[in-house]
């Protein structure tokens, strides 16, 4: 007499399949894998820190990012006018945060109390700078989950990078 059952390798492919389909629920719900628009938004802002501090050496134009509790924006330094301004480039265009995330700014080791909002186009004057020399103003911007934890960006030491640290969730 035979007996029915299951092999083990029949026991095994069931349980990888399994596994895969509890990973796949898992990333698509969001709950495994960090949180995503915090790590979008640090990839999107150092993308576009670098685009923008080649720009200001091949152009010999200073630019720099003015920052507001909910969102930023790249300008550009106009000497003519005297005014730093976003015309002519869909990248200076103003972002905003999604929902949870926010800023905290310090330069040159002092805490700047941001705005809630952008402010009036004429008064706006950059928080950071990118130099046409490659180099930046000293700052440390904290990108942040309402929850707690997020990122430190600041100028790297002894080097022309900008270094990315994770915070701790209860850090304030």
């Amino acid at each position: 007499m035979r007996q029915r059952g299951f092999t083990l390798i029949e026991i095994l492919v069931v349980m990888v399949i399994i596994g895969v389909m509890i990973i796949g629920v898992t990333l698509s719900v969001g709950i495994a894998g960090g949180d995503r628009e915090l790590e979008n938004e640090r990839d999107r802002l150092l993308a576009l820190i670098d685009h923008f501090r080649d720009q200001a050496s091949l152009q010999v134009r200073e630019y720099g990012i003015r920052v507001h509790e909910r969102g930023y924006q790249f300008l550009y330094y106009e000497p003519r006018a005297g005014l730093w301004l976003d015309q002519g480039d869909d990248l200076l265009r103003p972002r905003q945060l999604p929902r949870g995330l926010s800023f905290r700014l310090w330069i040159e080791g002092r805490r700047i109390a941001l705005p809630e909002a952008d402010v009036d186009p004429d008064q706006r004057v950059p928080q950071v700078l990118l130099y046409s020399s490659g180099e930046l103003n000293l700052f440390e911007l904290e990108l942040r989950r309402s929850g707690g934890g997020g990122v430190q960006i600041r100028p790297a030491d002894r080097s022309e990078a900008v270094e990315v640290t994770p915070l701790e969730p209860g850090r304030t």
